[in-house]
């Protein structure tokens, strides 16, 4: 009983801290706090962002589908194992996470940051058409949002989980990464007076160097995963 809590306890906070880390853009954050600051409906377009960054993360559940071995086997007939090709994708995944971190590390265009507050300037003047679709692409197209995306729907499929209880996870994978920008909706209409902190945090933010930390996050990652698979660390056999 309580090894089957602890495990649970464990499994929700994996979830939430890999929904924030698929979540984290200091683009998003930076936009969202460009949005809430202007005049008009700032609380509603704030809200898009959120749903914006949402979606992102069901997408990329979605299309890490295509690394669901029980697809893969009823595509072969039945001719490789089920757990033969989860071990197969998991060493696959750990190798391009490794490849795409050191990727991360050698290419810090310093340049594009250089560019990033006009950018997020502009479109968090735009409309909410143009906020939503903004916050999907730079969710989709995150590199350490792939890999904790790939690792989530890992853990939705652990124990050959029921369909209705990966659902479930992959809802609170997105609400987990949709929940920074949700907050900050909520502190700028019930507490404006953290506007000032708030300045400080995107400064912050923009300040650290989050590109090197992802990269080698991705690495690590990725070693840790192909290490895994390549010992049976999840029982797969």
């Amino acid at each position: 009983m309580i090894s089957d809590l602890a495990s649970v306890i464990g499994a929700v906070v994996s979830l939430v801290l890999l929904g924030l880390a698929t979540g984290f853009s200091p683009s998003l954050i930076a936009l969202q706090v460009a949005v809430l600051g202007s005049e008009g409906r700032a609380g509603v377009h704030g809200r898009v962002v959120a749903a914006g960054v949402a979606t992102g993360a069901l997408l990329l559940t979605a299309l890490f589908q295509v690394f669901n071995p029980d697809a893969w086997s009823r595509v072969l007939r039945g001719k490789v194992e089920t757990f033969v090709l989860q071990q197969y994708f998991d060493e696959v995944a750990g190798v391009l996470f490794v490849i795409a971190g050191i990727w991360v590390l050698r290419h810090r265009r310093p340049e594009d940051t250089a560019r990033e507050p006009h950018r997020t300037a502009r479109v968090g003047r735009g409309g909410g058409r143009e906020l939503f679709g903004f916050a999907v692409a730079t969710t989709v197209i995150s590199v350490s949002g792939a890999a904790s995306t790939y690792l989530v729907v890992r853990l939705a499929r652990e124990d050959d989980r029921a369909l209705m209880v990966q659902l479930l996870v992959y809802l609170g994978f997105a609400a987990a990464a949709a929940f920074p920008y949700l907050l900050m909706v909520w502190a700028q209409e019930r507490l404006p007076a953290l506007a000032t902190a708030t300045d400080r945090m995107v400064a912050w933010v923009r300040s650290r160097r989050w590109r090197t930390l992802g990269g080698w996050a991705l690495v690590v990652v990725g070693v840790l995963l192909f290490v895994a698979a390549i010992t049976d660390y999840f029982g797969l056999r």
